[in-house]
């Protein structure tokens, strides 16, 4: 990809001009493209580099590490430093993206290693910091790095007056908290709240979709690859996880048109797990001589991890590897094998069939998930709905994993594997076309089910009585807890998709206005009827197995919407005196928009025929 600076940005200044930017902030690697509003190909996107520090190392120029290491963490560091900055030993933070969405329960595809290495020290957080706080702290420096260099490219007055859009992707497979998390990071790095910047915008676009963006618009421009009514399955390997999203191509000319074609999955389980998985094989071998090392010398950013890096890229590219050195200085226990140590040299010695225990869980695991997918594919459409798999990301880029997806899949012919010309930037040029083409599907399947808990009249013989309570307005016996759900899983939706449910309040005279709903989700099939009824269950099946992390869905707090009705005229309510006390019978709607431009959840609320102004969810409280 060209570092050339797109020549429409130059000399912009015009009302109706703008900088598209794209930020695909990854757990291992951070990737940067921009383009002017009036660029007209693929070619014209150009992908930031020159990161500061990279002339050192010339393997991953077109993205810089997520890592950031503090100066209060480092004796020898005068300032805090990010990316390429940051020395092997010094004490950083990396894979950090990951404790966005840590709340979130694991499922049958996430590695159960994450939590062993975030007490490893390698998730590391430091004292007083949270991981937004360190996310927002190396986003601050990347947003400085992109207008350092838009700067470069554009006059001082250009550059103030041109807005920019501003595209972040994340995972398909996060939760709306982490979401919002990844939101929070970035308005406090400065990503379209600069003050002196009043027009700039934030929004937020999947990684697969991404994808799936470069490569339809690189096969109409070519006029190769896809065609019309072709199922595409792309396949989005990152650093911490897996995305796998089908598309069912509509059209290629004049405009791509696609829509998603079933409900997507993914897990947990993108390149780090090989690292974990190192770790625990070093572990195993070694036991304390290894485990009691400082996270500087073994964890990410070490000698140990670069040059394991250099490794893991080019495994499988050679069928000659036989064995690999890693430098590590430890000191062995007396008794624990030497064969995998070379005490002289220092060198920790790796062999391809270590290499393979390594990866080949990590692979099945990618697997498994693309043939649940064609699996779904075709109990949905039939056989031979999906004929094209794209592998992308950083793992996708993987010869090892390339190599095993075709020999699964693309034995009979029936199916294509193919990985873009840069797979690792495949992902931040689609979401810098996003925002200059407004490239999108047509329709998308919602990842969950979505709902309130509201009350209904009590069902003698059915509702259990716990459950029930007297409406205090009507004086009528009800039972709480009962779900409306607004929208299926798998249900197909367009952008700005609305819906809306109605809440009831009774409001005491001496309560507070601010009214409280909370918001669910379901992430299993059938969703069931009560807030609580799989919530129990999956405490039980957890005490059970003595597990943290049992597979068994339930019913969980997607945060809280907070409606303010202190400038609402209570008057137009129903209304009752009780024990000398006004009662009021509060009706409003709650609007849930899915599908919004800006890729979030978006919500307000109507009373009266209008908006209540004040309307907010609270992602954290839930």
């Amino acid at each position: 990809m060209s570092s050339r600076p797109d020549p429409s940005l130059i000399g912009a200044g015009a009302s109706d001009r703008k900088i598209i930017v794209a930020i695909d902030y990854g757990t291992t690697y951070t990737g940067v493209s921009y383009v002017g509003c009036k660029a007209s190909e693929l070619k014209d996107i150009t992908v930031i580099e020159g990161w500061p520090g990279s002339k050192r190392n010339t393997n991953y120029i077109l993205k810089v590490p997520s890592r950031i290491a503090y100066a209060a963490e480092n004796e020898r560091a005068i300032a805090d430093v990010w990316g390429f900055q940051v020395q092997p030993g010094m004490s950083a933070c990396s894979w950090t993206k990951l404790l966005l969405d840590k709340n979130t329960s694991l499922t049958e595809f996430d590695d159960r290693s994450l939590d062993d290495a975030s007490g490893a020290g390698i998730l590391h957080l430091p004292a007083g910091k949270t991981a937004v706080d360190v996310v927002a702290d190396y986003l601050t420096y990347i947003y400085k790095h992109i207008k350092y260099t838009l700067a470069r490219h554009m006059t001082p007055l250009d550059f103030a007056i041109t807005p920019a859009e501003f595209w972040f992707t994340v995972p398909a497979i996060w939760s709306d908290q982490a979401k919002d998390a990844t939101r929070t990071a970035a308005r406090r790095a400065g990503f379209a709240t600069s003050p002196d910047r009043p027009c700039d915008r934030l929004h937020f676009i999947s990684e697969p979709e991404a994808a799936a963006i470069t490569a339809l618009k690189k096969d109409s421009i070519e006029g190769m690859g896809a065609s019309a009514g072709d199922g595409v399955l792309v396949c989005d390997c990152g650093g911490g996880t897996v995305d796998i999203t089908t598309y069912l191509v509509e059209r290629l000319f004049p405009t791509v048109k696609f829509h998603e074609l079933l409900t997507g999955i993914g897990g947990k389980c993108g390149s780090t797990a090989i690292d974990r998985n190192l770790y625990k094989l070093m572990s195993y071998r070694f036991g304390r001589a290894f485990d009691n090392l400082p996270t500087s010398v073994k964890g990410p950013g070490s000698k140990f991890m670069n040059a394991f890096e250099d490794i893991k890229r080019d495994f499988g590219v050679s069928s000659s590897f036989s064995v690999g050195e890693l430098p590590l200085n430890m000191t062995l226990a007396n008794g624990t094998q030497t064969e995998y140590y070379d005490s002289e040299e220092r060198l920790v010695k790796i062999t391809s069939g270590d290499l393979s225990a390594i990866f080949d869980p990590v692979v099945n695991q990618v697997i498994t998930l693309i043939q649940r997918q064609i699996t779904d594919a075709r109990n949905l459409r039939g056989r031979g709905t999906i004929n094209r798999i794209i592998l992308v990301g950083g793992f996708g880029d993987s010869e090892y994993l390339r190599k095993a997806v075709k020999s699964t899949f693309a034995t009979t012919g029936e199916i294509a594997v193919t990985i873009p010309t840069d797979p690792q930037t495949a992902i931040v040029r689609g979401a810098a076309l996003r925002g200059l083409e407004g490239i999108r599907p047509s329709t998308k399947r919602c990842r969950r089910h979505y709902g309130f808990s509201r009350g209904i009249p009590f069902r003698e013989g059915y509702d259990d009585e716990k459950n029930a309570y007297i409406d205090a307005f009507h004086d009528k016996k009800r039972v709480g807890g009962i779900m409306k759900w607004m929208i299926a899983k798998g249900e197909s939706y367009a952008e700005n998709y609305k819906q809306t449910t109605c809440i009831h309040w009774t409001h005491w005279s001496w309560a507070s206005l601010k009214k409280t709903s909370r918001f669910y989700a379901y992430d299993g099939m059938l969703a069931p009827e009560r807030e609580d009824a799989i919530g129990m269950l999956y405490s039980l099946v957890q005490i059970i197995f003595r597990s943290d992390h049992a597979i068994l869905e339930g019913v969980y707090r997607v945060g809280r919407i907070i409606v303010d009705f202190s400038q609402v005229d209570l008057s137009r309510f129903p209304v009752k005196e009780k024990d000398s006390h006004k009662i009021y019978k509060l009706e409003y709607n709650i609007r849930v928009t899915f599908g919004a431009r800006d890729g979030l959840l978006n919500f307000e609320a109507i009373s009266q025929g209008k908006t209540i102004g004040k309307t907010s969810i609270d992602f954290t409280a839930n």
